[in-house]
């Protein structure tokens, strides 16, 4: 019997393991650059996060991208991929995604 298989990463913001369609991801990609994946399909390190106010403000908030991918990030970077979320998250609760 073949079993059912979730597979399951842990939040970046509360250190607790979720299903990949509750979570969000950040990529570092091999040139260092910082990504927001919408899709969660490119390539580099990942980090998830939990798709939720609280702990997307926590993940800025702390700044734990920095932690995740082992370098300092600068704000300006944070602000962009906040705007990102924030654009996403819209969109998807209108529907339009």
């Amino acid at each position: 019997m073949k079993s059912d298989k979730r597979i399951e990463r842990k939040s970046i913001s509360n250190n607790t393991k979720y299903t990949l369609d509750k979570l969000i991801r950040f990529v570092k990609q091999k040139d260092g650059k910082i990504l927001f994946d919408i899709d969660q399909k490119l390539g580099g390190r990942g980090a998830y996060c939990l798709n939720d106010e609280e702990n997307i403000e926590i993940l800025f908030r702390k700044k734990l991208l920095n932690k995740a991918f082992k370098q300092n990030i600068s704000q300006e970077v944070y602000d962009n991929l906040r705007n990102e979320v924030a654009i996403w998250q819209k969109k998807r609760k209108d529907n339009q995604i």
